[in-house]
């Protein structure tokens, strides 16, 4: 069911994190900026890190092949909506379809989540009580839904990628906000649903392979979110 309460991981040990990504999936041909999901999942799983890749509707069907291939690789499959409409608690006030952004969503990945539990994080983080009554009441998928997830450890990567700053600035930024906190959940972007300019520059693999390998230095460890709950 979803929670009225989104989950966090404040309870975990220090120097414990669990890595997510929104927005993919997303693909870049050649070797320049911008989303690369199936390349950023591969390095994770040879670092023997799970991630949780929270994926978009509209994503899932722009590139059919890659979340396949980001489940066969041990990861995540989750639900981030299907249009990411911005916000979801004022939305549900006008009277729009907060259950066909779930259920749409939900029919696309099923399949990647054979214990038929899918994680959920509302678009933006926004969230309410009255979401999650209205879900819980109407969603009829038979569907376990976990979520939302929220976080602890968040950067705003895409607002690096938006001002075309760099890899290095970013990886410092999330490196520095890390330590600060110690533990949690991050929130990365593989892709934007929203920001054309943020997702052709997108840089979160290389961030990613600038991180892991100090984090790893300084004794951080990596947990998944089915570790969490």
């Amino acid at each position: 069911m979803f929670s009225i309460t989104p989950y966090n991981a404040a309870h975990l040990s220090d120097k414990t994190l669990c890595l997510t990504f929104d927005d993919g999936p997303g693909e870049t041909v050649g070797t320049g900026a911008g989303p690369k999901t199936l390349e950023l999942a591969r390095y994770l799983y040879h670092e023997k890190i799970e991630a949780c890749f929270f994926m978009t509707g509209i994503h899932l069907i722009q590139y059919p092949s890659i979340a396949p291939r980001v489940a066969e690789l041990g990861h995540i499959i989750g639900n981030h909506s299907f249009t990411h409409a911005k916000s979801f608690p004022e939305f549900l006030k006008t009277g729009w379809d907060i259950v066909s952004e779930i259920e749409m969503t939900d029919d696309l990945i099923e399949k990647f989540n054979p214990d038929r539990r899918i994680f959920f994080r509302a678009p933006w983080g926004e969230w309410s009580e009255e979401l999650a009554t209205e879900l819980n009441s109407k969603i009829s998928n038979n569907l376990n839904h976990i979520g939302p997830f929220h976080w602890e450890i968040n950067c705003n990567d895409w607002n690096f990628w938006l001002r075309e700053d760099n890899s290095e600035n970013c990886a410092a930024s999330y490196l520095n906000e890390i330590n600060l906190r110690k533990r949690g959940i991050v929130l990365m972007h593989d892709s934007t649903t929203d920001l054309v300019k943020a997702r052709d520059n997108n840089q979160t693999f290389e961030v990613i392979k600038i991180l892991v390998p100090k984090l790893k230095e300084l004794g951080y460890s990596f947990v998944s979110l089915r570790d969490i709950i």
